[in-house]
């Protein structure tokens, strides 16, 4: 081989080594302006005052992102007059973005004025399985926890109403990518993701539901139902000293186990060595199973406390 083909060979070697690191890191950094960009929309168009004709009360809403937490504050507060907060009440609503349920945001048409919720359109989200992950406060106070939000945008200001959906739309953007996972530079640490954010309840793309329980440390239980009726339970574990990851699965025909092998250079997955069983763990509220040519996709309806 001359000179010149040796040139052009170390060239491709490299490209082919460097460019998959270049290219997730260019998501990773899109990603979060993305995130930000919506973020900041938000912060902006969710600062608003507005007033309940049927009662004359003014209400003042206001939204808050703390980033150390990823959670997100909806203030509300009401007044006789408008730009004039009544201190003796007001409401904080505060979520983790990743508790929130993507597929749940909807706009919603408002009839009648009922509270601070008026005539118009509403901005409505869920909690992830309709579970009470909103802390409510009242006057600052820990009340009761709620297991929805809504972003009111009034009738009576046509052009206000038309945010509603450009609201819906960063909100997708902000919910999705707070539960991105993007794999870390060590084995150590993607492990530990899989089995401290996914324990939870699923439901599956095949009608069936997932529930995986910590029942070791490094060792989870996934018990796999449908119409409610147990009919698979499977294991996996991490072998600290020998840094694999065996899958034990139990099911009528009997039991059996193999190893899965940790792969994290753009997404983080477990895989048999003959390659056709394959768990996906794309973020933290949703994974897949690939199972001899078949996926099922799970998602997250409920959290493990």
């Amino acid at each position: 081989m001359d000179n010149h083909c040796k040139s052009n060979l170390i060239g491709l070697i490299i490209f082919l080594l460097v460019v998959p690191k270049i290219v997730f890191g260019q998501t990773r950094e899109e990603d979060q302006e993305k995130f930000n960009e919506s973020i900041q929309w938000l912060e902006s168009n969710l600062a608003y005052v507005y007033q309940n004709p049927s009662t004359g009360k003014w209400w003042h809403n206001n939204f808050l992102y703390n980033a150390e937490k990823q959670s997100i504050n909806v203030k509300n507060s009401s007044s006789d007059t408008p730009n004039r907060v009544d201190k003796g009440l007001y409401f904080d609503r505060i979520v983790n973005l990743r508790d929130l349920d993507l597929a749940s945001i909807r706009i919603e048409e408002v009839k009648s004025n009922k509270g601070r919720v008026v005539k118009g359109k509403v901005v409505h989200i869920d909690a992830i399985g309709k579970t009470q992950r909103i802390q409510k406060l009242y006057n600052g106070a820990p009340s009761f926890k709620e297991f929805f939000l809504q972003f009111p945008f009034p009738k009576s200001d046509e052009d206000f109403s038309e945010r509603a959906e450009d609201c819906k739309r960063h909100f997708e953007t902000v919910i999705r990518l707070a539960s991105e996972v993007y794999p870390a530079e060590d084995s150590l640490k993607n492990t530990n993701y899989i089995f401290d954010l996914i324990p939870g309840t699923f439901k599956g793309s095949d009608n069936s539901t997932c529930e995986i329980v910590d029942i070791f440390p490094h060792s989870m239980e996934l018990r796999f139902k449908r119409d409610g009726k147990l009919y698979k339970k499977s294991v996996i574990s991490y072998d600290e000293h020998n840094h694999h990851f065996i899958y034990w699965m139990v099911n009528a025909a009997g039991s059996s186990h193999f190893e899965l092998n940790l792969h994290y250079e753009t997404e983080i997955f477990l895989e048999a060595n003959s390659k056709d069983y394959r768990f996906n763990f794309p973020n933290s509220n949703h994974f897949s199973i690939l199972d001899r040519g078949t996926t099922i996709n799970y998602h997250r309806t409920g959290f493990n406390e």
